[in-house]
């Protein structure tokens, strides 16, 4: 006869109170807690979200990820007062406390909130561990690059990351696609070494670089960065200045980028397939084209609008839609145990002439292995094979040049106008720039204890360039419009390039009492840099056909070897007391091949506090949630150039054709790195019921040691300068970055969000040498006393003509204040006067406001505009207009100022005032009701439309002003700047000359998760 329920659970309970008691009746029994986790104000499931079930005691009895549908469900022996937490990246934590009994379900739903500042959020960049932002006394900003994904039209790393974080600002340079823009953060730092920070990519260092591959107009080239695919990104780090990068010692003072991959999630595997399809183009070039000038023999007056010209004889639009199009695939999920990423992508751009695109392919492999229970290993391999064709590789076949640069005086000649060859001989010249390019990354990480942690990081990237700048022979050989080049040229340019990583970290963890929390770390970096490179080239191909190097009639080859080592060291001491108090102190010491042969290494502190006063008892400020005050100082570097110490000899073809050195550069074995300590102070609060968060941060910093090319006096016999440690330069700005959720309801909300920054320079000493010109022409110069790279130009303040336009007599600014240079002087003749300060070549400025509106869950708006000033340009093709002998007719006001200038500063015409603020992106999307998505077979599907660039709404600039401060700015002869945010890549100096203006595009992007 079979037992009743009731009696066999009443006699299981006797038997456990009989071996154990109660307690280990409740031992025995189990308690489940399941519920759902979504976004407060979409309602959306919020996929991979981390629950955990803790004790009283802190002890963790359960864990688990939120999947597709928005679930959890944990089951624990734990049974009395308990903890349910769940975080997720970019969300306020949210916990509830629940009593457990044996055998019970419980249900715990959670809506998080979105927030900006987030304490409790992950940072890896800039630390010797993984920690909490909360821990650092520096700020570190991150970009979602998921997040941007959804609503910007974001095509490159460059494009991703502009003006997104305030203090990071992207300057573009060219329209042209497949080319790159120059990072800055906090403005320049350095008189004469690079500009730009360190970027890595899943910990290893990887080669950035603006501009690879055949020179183009204004210093554009292959972006580097570009490479990688941003569909591939999880987030990007940015740490801003030297107090914040101490760890990465000798290169690190200008800012830190760290971009961190996407990796997979534990669940069942989720597929996504991403495809943008669009164009770009140049707004208004008939428009922007303006006139061109010229006198008959008679000397009449006549003009003509060479593009529309071109479009009216029959031959078609100059530029054209480009179109864009990409298309992406991605693979994920795993176990606890194991997790992969698996992604394909392959991008198909044009530009706005057909010959110039890009096409790219890459593919990634990420995958994390749980291999023991002390044991973690994590690695990526990322490829790339990207064919990059460039349009602007030299003035007699760029597009832009020969519109700009146009005399209306050749109309009827074969150049029709053109400044030196009409559209069909412009497409025959190519200009590529080719990378096959593997990164690959490994990272341990080995716990033998909870309280001795291990991280060890090691990889490689690896470039192989091909390069090359190909005339092929004309049929008219040297009687064709491209002259020589008619008979045919190639350069071909192979080089490899690897950066090797190699960093362990170590830390101990150990308390000081009961609410004392110490930390103490240590660790080693080393990297290498290698640059193999071979070149070749010819002259004079026999036939049309034949264009490989072998078939030149007269040849050359050149080969390149260069190499940088660097190998640093690190310890750090934290103390946290009660999770809320944190102390920071480490000290680096780093030796590179750079540096002189009389000096070793060089010692870098650092020291940082962090208080996340909000979370203190006694803390009551109105409408305040949390409140984290912070500060930090610390010391980085930039190291010289590779063979700034050495004492360099060129060969030559001595006496008798022997060969022989020549000497070539001086050398400085005492050289070292210069150093850069900065101090940054500030704090990030949240308010007004989690609607706003604000962030805010003031720096200051001294550059010391900086490096100066001091000239080398005739009797030393080297020719040149010497690179020395002389200089000393002060700098200083703040940051603000604000979000507000204006509404939070369940149909519309709508988000705001700003960032500003503001940074300023001055040269505090120069030695015994007083100025320094930067780049060329003169007029940017580096002045004691002033801003880096400032401009100083004459200043024309009065003349008169005679009946022939020839100028008798001119006036010009004496200058005033800080040795005579400052505006504003007495006036005196322009033979006298001295160059006076016109203005910063770098932005002093960066403004950014966001909108994100979202209506009915379904349908997100989103617009964004951004722009920066406080500088000045120079469009030197307005100089060359001006100034062209054949054209001197378009000088069409006999104005006396502009006939002073022509002679003295030819460049002060083309200077003007280059703030502007852009609607830079502009984007719908809708995400598809899931009955919707089960059409197309998928989970999930969303639609979007965006464009960028789209318009200029303010600048700076005005037409020409003869009034009594000389400002000239941009209006000459009808012409003007076409785009003020144009400046050219590669230098402080800020004249520019015919580069590609950057364009606008549209693109419509469909995202579907299977």
């Amino acid at each position: 006869m079979p037992v009743p329920r009731p009696t066999c659970r009443l006699l299981v309970s006797l038997a456990l109170l009989m071996l154990g008691g109660p307690t280990a009746l409740r031992a025995q029994g189990q308690a489940t807690i399941s519920g759902l986790v979504t976004d407060s104000l979409t309602k959306r499931p919020l996929v991979g979200a981390e629950v955990a079930v803790v004790s009283d005691a802190g002890t963790l009895s359960g864990s688990a990820r939120v999947g597709e549908n928005g679930r959890y469900s944990i089951v624990t022996t734990t049974v009395g007062p308990v903890i349910v937490r769940v975080r997720l990246v970019g969300y306020a934590q949210a916990a509830r406390r629940l009593t457990l009994r044996a055998g019970d379900s419980y249900t715990a739903d959670f809506l998080l909130t979105e927030r900006t500042a987030q304490l409790d959020q992950i940072v890896v960049t800039g630390t010797a561990g993984v920690t909490q932002r909360r821990a650092i006394g520096n700020v570190v900003n991150t970009v979602d690059a998921s997040k941007v994904l959804e609503t910007a039209p974001a095509r490159s790393v460059e494009q991703l990351l502009g003006a997104r974080t305030p203090g990071l600002i992207v300057l573009p340079a060219t329209g042209q696609v497949g080319t790159g823009a120059q990072l800055r953060v906090r403005g320049a730092s350095s008189l004469s070494l690079s500009n730009d920070p360190l970027v890595f990519i899943d910990g290893i260092r990887m080669d950035a670089s603006a501009s690879r591959g055949p020179g183009q107009r204004g210093g554009a080239g292959a972006s580097r960065l570009n490479d990688i695919n941003p569909q591939d990104i999880e987030s990007i780090e940015v740490i801003k200045g030297p107090a914040a990068s101490t760890l990465y010692g000798t290169e690190a003072s200008n800012g830190v980028i760290q971009i961190i991959t996407k990796r997979g999630k534990s669940g069942k595997a989720k597929f996504d397939f991403t495809t943008r399809q669009g164009s770009n183009w140049l707004a208004n070039p008939e428009g922007r084209t303006g006139l061109l000038w010229g006198r008959t023999p008679s000397g009449e007056l006549f003009s003509v609008n060479l593009y529309e010209y071109e479009k009216q004889n029959g031959a078609g639009p100059i530029f054209t839609n480009g179109r864009n199009s990409g298309y992406n695939a991605n693979l994920s999920g795993g176990t606890d145990a194991s997790r992969y990423f698996l992604s394909a992508s392959y991008d198909d751009d044009v530009g706005i002439v057909p010959w110039n695109y890009d096409k790219k392919f890459s593919g990634r492999v990420n995958a994390d292995v749980v291999a023991s229970k002390t044991l973690n290993l994590s690695g990526s391999i990322g490829y790339v094979r990207a064919r990059t064709r460039l349009a602007q590789p030299a003035i007699d076949v760029d597009p832009f040049s020969q519109v700009v640069w146009g005399n209306p005086l050749t109309l009827t000649s074969t150049r029709r106008g053109f400044q030196a060859s009409p559209p069909e001989s412009w497409r025959t010249v190519e200009s590529r720039a080719d990378v096959d390019r593997t990164t690959l990354s490994l990272r341990a990480n080995y716990n033998p204890t909870p309280w001795f942690t291990h991280r060890l990081t090691t990889g490689l990237d690896i470039g192989a360039e091909n390069n090359w700048l190909l005339y092929p022979r004309q049929p008219l050989g040297a009687n064709d419009v491209l002259g020589s080049n008619g008979l045919g040229t190639k350069n071909v340019n192979r080089n490899l390039r690897t950066v090797l990583t190699l960093d362990y970290a170590g830390s101990l963890k150990y308390n000081l009492g009961e609410n004392v929390n110490m930390t103490s770390s240590f660790g080693l970096q080393h990297y290498r840099n290698e640059l193999a490179g071979i070149g070749a080239s010819a002259i004079t191909f026999p036939a049309g056909p034949i264009t490989t190097v072998s078939g030149g009639a007269t040849r050359a080859g050149t080969e390149d070897y260069f190499a940088n080592a660097s190998v640093g060291m690190f310890v750090q001491q934290e103390a946290a007391w009660r999770n809320r108090v944190f102390l920071t102190a480490a000290v680096r010491s780093d030796d590179n091949s750079s540096f002189g042969k009389d000096f070793s290494a060089i010692y870098y502190p650092k020291f940082s506090a962090s208080w996340v006063i909000s979370e203190e008892p006694w803390f009551t400020l109105p409408f305040t949630e949390s409140l984290r005050l912070r500060s930090a100082l610390g010391a980085s570097g930039t190291q010289p150039g590779t063979f700034d110490a050495a004492r360099l000899y060129d060969p030559s073809v001595g006496y008798q054709n022997q060969p022989g050195l020549v000497p070539a550069s001086f050398g400085n074995p005492t050289l070292r790195p210069e150093r850069s300590t900065e101090f940054e102070g500030g704090f990030e609060a949240t308010m007004f019921d989690g609607r706003t968060t604000i962030e805010f941060t003031r720096y200051s910093r001294n550059i010391t040691d900086a490096i100066v090319n001091a000239p080398i006096p005739p009797s030393v016999g080297f020719p040149g300068s010497q690179v020395i440690n002389v200089g000393r330069v002060s700098g200083w700005g703040n940051e603000l970055a604000v979000n507000y959720n204006a509404l939070r309801g369940e149909r519309v909300q709508w988000e705001i969000g700003t960032q500003w920054s503001s940074n300023r320079n001055r040269i505090e000493d120069m030695g015994a040498t007083q100025f320094l010109t930067v780049g060329g022409g003169g007029q940017a110069q580096n002045r004691v006393g002033f801003g880096i790279a400032d401009i100083f130009m004459y200043k024309v303040r009065s003349a008169t003509l005679d009946a022939n336009g020839n100028v008798l007599s001119s006036l010009c600014d004496g200058g005033t204040g800080r040795a005579g240079l400052m505006q504003g002087g007495p006036d005196v003749p322009c033979a006298q006067a001295p160059r006076v300060f016109w203005g910063h070549t770098q932005p002093v400025w960066q403004f950014g406001v966001n909108s994100t509106l979202t209506l009915w869950k379904n349908l997100r708006l989103y617009a964004r505009v951004d722009g920066n000033g406080g500088h000045v340009q120079s469009n030197t093709e307005i100089r060359a207009r001006h100034n062209q002998g054949t054209t001197q007719a378009v000088i069409l006001r006999n104005d006396p100022l502009l006939q002073v200038y022509r002679a003295i500063e030819a460049d002060a015409p083309g200077t003007y005032k280059a703030g502007f603020l852009r609607l830079r992106e502009l984007s719908a999307t809708y995400t598809l009701a899931p009955s919707w998505a089960r059409t197309l077979r998928a989970s999930a599907a969303s639609i979007s439309v965006a464009g960028r660039n789209l318009s200029m709404l303010w600048t700076e600039q005005h037409g020409w002003n003869t009034s009594r401060d000389g400002q000239i700015t941009v209006d000459v002869a009808n012409m003007t700047s076409w785009d003020p945010e144009i400046r050219a890549v590669g230098q402080l100096s800020n004249g520019f000359q015919t580069i590609l203006p950057p364009t606008a595009s549209f693109v419509t992007t469909l995202r579907l998760t299977f």
